[in-house]
């Protein structure tokens, strides 16, 4: 998954998958499990957007 927004780039950077043991950023996951979690990321960070 290709994210151009460095604004959501950060924000992913500061989240952490919750898809397995590793706890990885979801800025840059390694696993297929982190999908479901940056989706649901970026719907959020867009909701935040959408207020300002």
């Amino acid at each position: 998954m290709d994210i151009e927004d460095s604004e959501l780039k950060e924000y992913l950077n500061k989240m952490s998958c919750r898809g397995c043991y590793n706890q990885c950023s979801l800025g840059s996951p390694t696993c297929g499990r982190s999908k479901v979690f940056i989706e649901e990321a970026i719907e959020k960070f867009n909701k935040s957007k959408d207020k300002n």
